[in-house]
């Protein structure tokens, strides 16, 4: 399997950042996988990231005005 990444993303440890709290972001596991949710001491995440930016054209993709 190829690995596409961005340049940009890259996890961040809670004890160096703090999670948002409240807050949708990118959560991973202890098992390695990347699920979207909350930040919650001790539920088995090890690292966290901010959600990418949706651009225009994905949001006008979403409303459904451009196929």
């Amino acid at each position: 399997m190829i690995r596409h990444t961005s340049g940009e993303a890259v996890w961040r440890l809670p004890d160096v950042e703090t999670p948002p709290g409240g807050s949708k972001i990118l959560l991973l596991t202890v098992g390695g996988v990347c699920v979207m949710g909350t930040w919650m001491n001790n539920a088995g995440f090890v690292a966290w990231a901010p959600l990418p930016a949706l651009t225009p054209e994905v949001k006008e993709r979403l409303r459904g005005t451009k196929q």
